[in-house]
């Protein structure tokens, strides 16, 4: 999960996902729209007695405020909290099933990005070299597949040399409030999805100011467009998009500078990345 705002929750529980498959939250930054629901969110999970452990990826306040949040309510949770000050983190944390890379943002705070890297893809056996070494058919097959290195023999074998992914590896880098996308320029060589602000058009924006830290559908979509990324997902829209013309202006505008795959996020919109096939050469 990235960021947790006030009714996080609520809408969790109106959808088809579970608290017990939630084991990594990543906050973007301290501003309330952003982390209010997390106290809320974690003890929720320790009622329904979820066991498995939680990692919070945060800025050192969030971790200070959550704790005295726990502290102050008496709140003891049923499953272990590990905690990751991102001024800290000198290297991407590995997980079991992604691997995240924290990106710095511009806004009227730190605030940050998230690149996830999803693991756990199944492997297939290169048969044709198998065969051409000499290597027959056996428990070791298995192994390999499985991505372990065997002892065959005098022979050390080792999974890479004889196994490939099934898929390549699906990428998405998720941004907290920024108004800078070029910042995430070092990060998009490799990824599928691009999911940042457009809290408002050009043209608004230039009348509330600069001074809000945020940006503008203009912008983020002429740097998915330059960094030619496949599909762009806009989200955190001001109030003033609510009415009865919607996000029509925004997405006009958006349109207009990026010729790739477009979505504006609405609640319990959901998008899959195809799965795309890895072939030996």
């Amino acid at each position: 999960m990235v960021d947790c705002g006030e009714a996080t929750q609520h809408q969790l529980l109106k959808s088809s996902l579970s608290f017990f498959h939630l084991d990594v939250i990543c906050i973007s930054h301290v501003h309330g729209d952003h982390c209010y629901g997390l106290p809320g969110l974690l003890s929720t999970m320790s009622m329904n007695e979820k066991k498995s452990p939680v990692h919070i990826i945060a800025p050192k306040q969030v971790i200070t405020w959550l704790h005295a949040t726990f502290y102050m309510s008496d709140t003891r949770l049923t499953f272990d909290l590990t905690t990751h000050d991102i001024s800290e983190l000198k290297s991407p944390l590995e997980f079991f099933f992604c691997d995240i890379e924290v990106i710095p943002l511009k806004h009227r705070v730190s605030s940050f990005g998230f690149k996830i890297s999803e693991k756990l893809i199944p492997r297939k056996l290169k048969i044709e070299k198998l065969t051409r070494d000499g290597i027959k058919s056996g428990p070791h097959y298995n192994k390999l597949q499985k991505g372990e290195d065997v002892l065959l023999g005098s022979h050390r074998l080792l999974s890479k040399d004889y196994t490939f992914q099934s898929w390549q590896t699906r990428r998405v880098i998720v941004c907290g409030d920024n108004e800078k996308p070029v910042l995430l320029s070092n990060w998009c060589s490799d990824i599928d999805v691009l999911v940042h602000e457009s809290t408002f058009t050009r043209c608004d924006l230039q009348k509330v100011g600069f001074h809000t830290g945020h940006s503008d559908a203009k912008r983020v979509a002429e740097f998915a467009q330059l960094q030619h990324i496949p599909t762009l997902i806009l989200t955190h829209f001001s109030v003033r998009y609510h009415g009865e013309h919607g996000l029509k202006s925004l997405r006009r505008e958006a349109e207009h500078h990026f010729t790739g795959n477009l979505y504006f996020a609405q609640d319990f919109f959901t998008f899959s990345i195809e799965k795309r096939k890895l072939y030996l050469k």
